[in-house]
C-alpha cells in the first residue's frame, strides 16, 4: 500500500512537470511567433513608409513641373495678348492713316471736279467733360490742304445727331443747345486756325456722332465738313487759356501763333 502510493505521487509530479513544460513550450511558442509577426509588420509598415516618402517625393516633382508649365503658359498667353495689342493698336493706326489720306484724295477729287482753288481740312479734335454736368469741352484745328491758296475765311459749325431718351433720331446744331459757346465760329487765316469752345447738351439728347462743317465766304473755297464718334474724355482740369474761345485771327496772330508752333 505504501509503495503503491510512491508510486502514485511520483507518477504524479512528472505529470505535473509535463503540463508545466507543455505550457511554458505554448507559450514560448506563442511569443516567438507573436515576435515574428510584430517584426513582419514592422518591416512592411516601414517599406509602406518608404514607400510612401517616394509617391510623395514624386508628386512634388508633378506639382513643381505642372507649375512651371502653367506659368510658361500664363507667360505665353500674356505675350500673346500683348503682341495681338500692339498689333491692334497698329492696325487702328494703319486704318486711321489710310482713312485720312482718302479723305484728302476725295477732298482734292472734289476741288478738281468743282473746279475750286482750295480746300480746308479738320484735324486734331479732341472731345472731353468739363466739371459741370452734361457740358463737354472741345477743340480742334483747321488747316489749308492747298497751302498756296492764300486767306481763307467763313464760318464753322458743330452738329450733333443722336437719340432722344425715347429712341428718336435727332440733329441739334450747336446754335440750337442752350448753353454752347460759341454758337459759331468765325474762320480767318491763311495756313491754320485753332478753334475750342463748349457744347451744352440736353438730359434727354444722346449724341452719337458730332460734324464740324466748313461754310466758305471766300470764291474758289470750297466746303467741306468731318464727322467724328461722340467718345468724350473723361473729365481733365484744362488751363483757363485753353478754354478761351477762338476769335478770327489776324494775320500778324496767325505768324505770330505758326512761330510759337
Amino acid at each position: 500500500m505504501g509503495s503503491s502510493g510512491a508510486r502514485f505521487g511520483a507518477s504524479g509530479g512528472a505529470f505535473r512537470l509535463f503540463v508545466t513544460l507543455g505550457w511554458l513550450a505554448v507559450i514560448g511558442t506563442a511569443f516567438v511567433l507573436g515576435y515574428q509577426l510584430a517584426y513582419h509588420d514592422a518591416d512592411n509598415t516601414l517599406i509602406e513608409m518608404q514607400q510612401l516618402k517616394a509617391d510623395r517625393h514624386q508628386l512634388r516633382e508633378a506639382l513643381m513641373a505642372a507649375e512651371e508649365r502653367v506659368a510658361g503658359l500664363e507667360q505665353a498667353q500674356s505675350i500673346d495678348r500683348e503682341a495681338k495689342r500692339l498689333a491692334q493698336e497698329q492696325l487702328e493706326k494703319l486704318q486711321h492713316e489710310r482713312h485720312e489720306y482718302a479723305k484728302q484724295v476725295s477732298a482734292l477729287e472734289r476741288l478738281i471736279r468743282e473746279g475750286g482753288g482750295g480746300v480746308v481740312r479738320v484735324q486734331d479734335f479732341e472731345l472731353w467733360e468739363t466739371e459741370q454736368p452734361q457740358e463737354f469741352g472741345y477743340r480742334f484745328t483747321v488747316a489749308q490742304l492747298i497751302p498756296e491758296f492764300g486767306q481763307a475765311s467763313g464760318q464753322v459749325k458743330l452738329r450733333l445727331k443722336g437719340n432722344t431718351n425715347e429712341g428718336d433720331a435727332v440733329v441739334r446744331t450747336a446754335e440750337q443747345l442752350k448753353g454752347s459757346e460759341p454758337a459759331v465760329h468765325r474762320m480767318n487765316f491763311e495756313f491754320f486756325q485753332n478753334f475750342n469752345g463748349v457744347l451744352k447738351v440736353p438730359d434727354d439728347f444722346q449724341p452719337q456722332t458730332l460734324t464740324v462743317e466748313i461754310e466758305p465766304n471766300v470764291k474758289n473755297l470750297i466746303s467741306s465738313s468731318r464727322t467724328y464718334a461722340w467718345t468724350p474724355d473723361a473729365w481733365r482740369p484744362e488751363p483757363t487759356q485753353a478754354l478761351r474761345l477762338t476769335q478770327p485771327a489776324s494775320a500778324a496772330q496767325l505768324d505770330e501763333q505758326t512761330a510759337e508752333d
